[in-house]
């Protein structure tokens, strides 16, 4: 007789975005087929089964901010950044902390090449059919330009071909920001194709000035990045974001939102009914100003290592706040921001010095140079230094540790967070983010905590393509025991069992969040609604 199920989790405590329930769960094909309060013999019969043992099961977390196989070679010299991480690695990582499902980033570049959207889909899909991924995947696609022609003729083949429902823009960057006309014509065009609208709020005319100011007072090493980008530069940009988006009626997603300013207007905004929406991060609850002078003193280079944008928030006292966006809906979903530097490479974080003429003055740099050396030496300059840390691997067991148990969010609103609204935000609800029949058998399974010893985290124990953790040495009271992707077993009790072609592309569809303010839009005051008549 045929096996009824592939796979059975028993001694289950099943969390959902709603629900706690122990129970079983039955899969089938890579999907989820039941779930009971038991199973019988016949039905175990040539199964695989998982005891939970009362452990958390939850669906496979859902990244939905990851750079990999990003050039982002901007510097004067041609060196800047270079992402550490391909999808191999990248995904690894994902796979190890809980997470079955990466979105990660197709860019346009200001180059007449990369002047078509499809083509830069098309290299950057390369990429990941190179190497195949251990987590399923899918692409946003950054736009930098607003050619007409493009928008109006490439962002519908962009949904019905490749399934990308998302595109982010940027108000900071000089290589990739655009001006407040170019992002309505983008946005305009997104809205007409139910494209979610990312946007990276920082004010980039603010950070250029303050640069400029704290580079005349010879403020460059790596810790005067933070006040090159203070609250107020994200506060100002939300803010202008939010007016752009409501006189079109576009819905938004604020990423990476690191500030108590910015979520306090994301806040403002969702309260009038406005389809705004926000994502954070681990680096805003966990590091602050002062980890931008951890190593020695603030002008050593080795803090380069804690450089994101936006920058930490000031003091202890943000993450509080922070923590009540997480528990009261202000933040939609939380991401990693997953970015990654080596710090042992040109292209990686010692382009800050490589690149800073006043460092190199009297310098010769040739191949196998002693680049640690010249690091010790050198205090470079934050202008240069590429921005983002790595954290695929960590975002779970960040959020377990530091929100669901000290109390701050519930095990359902953990899943919301992680998993089901990043699911509904990009287009694939319920097929993932969802623990329901016929969704895909995507869990991530934890230790029961009375059976868990806490542990203090080394980036040795890592599997990004990383020399550096920002959350080395940081004890962390939970990490996942299981991550199991469409059924099959992909990370199991600390050891990786599943194989790099197992992910696989994802087309997504609209999202399920996205809404219209009856009130809102019928305010002229606010709203040019006779565009759509």
């Amino acid at each position: 007789m045929a096996k009824m199920f592939d796979l059975i989790i028993i001694n289950a405590v099943v969390v959902t975005a709603s629900d706690i329930s122990a129970c079983c769960i039955g899969v089938k094909n890579g999907k989820i087929r039941a779930l009971v309060d038991s199973f019988d013999d016949e039905e175990l019969s040539g199964a695989e089964v998982i005891d939970a043992e009362g452990a958390y099961v939850m669906p496979g977390g859902i990244d939905a901010h990851v750079h990999l196989c990003q050039d982002l070679k901007t510097g004067p010299h041609g060196l800047g950044g270079e992402c550490a991480d391909n999808f191999e690695t990248g995904s690894l990582s994902a796979i190890a902390g809980g997470t079955t499902t990466i979105i990660t980033f197709a860019t346009q570049t200001r180059a007449e090449e990369d002047r078509s959207l499809l083509k830069v889909v098309e290299t950057y899909n390369s990429r990941a059919e190179e190497t195949g991924s251990y987590a399923d995947y899918g692409f946003h696609i950054i736009i930098v330009r607003n050619d007409q022609d493009i928008l109006e003729n490439e962002l519908p083949v962009l949904v019905k071909d490749w399934g990308i429902s998302s595109c982010k823009l940027f108000l900071t960057y000089e290589t990739q920001r655009l001006t407040d006309s170019q992002l309505l014509d983008v946005m305009f065009e997104a809205r007409k194709n139910a494209i979610t609208t990312m946007i990276h709020a920082e004010n980039g005319d603010m950070i250029e000035w303050l640069t400029g100011k704290l580079e005349e007072k010879g403020m460059v090493a790596p810790y005067y990045h933070a006040l090159s980008r203070p609250p107020i530069v994200e506060g100002e940009a939300t803010t202008r974001a939010i007016a752009l988006a409501q006189l079109i009626q576009n819905p938004i997603l604020f990423v990476h939102v690191g500030s108590v300013l910015g979520a306090a207007n994301v806040r403002r905004a969702q309260t009038m009914g406005l389809p705004v929406y926000a994502e954070t991060c681990p680096q805003y609850f966990h590091l602050t100003w002062n980890d931008l002078k951890r190593f020695h003193s603030p002008t050593c280079f080795e803090n380069s290592k804690m450089i994101c944008s936006p920058p930490p928030p000031p003091s202890t006292s943000d993450h509080e706040e922070l923590f009540v966006g997480l528990s009261n809906g202000t933040f939609t979903i939380y991401s990693s921001d997953h970015c990654p530097f080596r710090y042992d490479h040109p292209h990686g974080k010692p382009s800050g010095v490589l690149e800073h003429p006043e460092s190199m003055e009297g310098e010769t740099i040739s191949e196998g140079h002693d680049l640690k050396n010249l690091l010790e030496r050198k205090q470079g300059a934050f202008r240069f230094i590429p921005n983002g840390i790595p954290g695929v691997e960590t975002r779970l067991p960040l959020l377990y540790t530091g929100a669901l148990a000290t109390g701050r969010i519930s095990p359902q609103r953990f899943v919301e967070l992680s998993s089901t609204n990043p699911a509904k935000l990009y287009g694939l609800y319920p097929k993932k983010g969802a623990l329901m029949p016929g969704s895909d058998a995507d869990f991530v399974i934890w230790h029961p905590e009375k059976s868990f010893t806490p542990f203090h985290l080394h980036n040795s124990m890592l599997h990004h393509n990383v020399d550096y953790t920002p959350y080395e040495g940081m004890e962390f009271v939970n990490w996942p025991r299981y991550t199991i992707l469409r059924g099959k077993v992909m990370w199991a009790n600390g050891k990786v069992v599943g194989t790099v072609r197992d992910g696989q592309y994802l087309k997504r569809g609209p999202s399920q969040l996205s809404h219209k303010s009856p009130r809102t839009d019928k305010d002229p005051y606010r709203v040019a609604n006779w565009l759509y008549e």
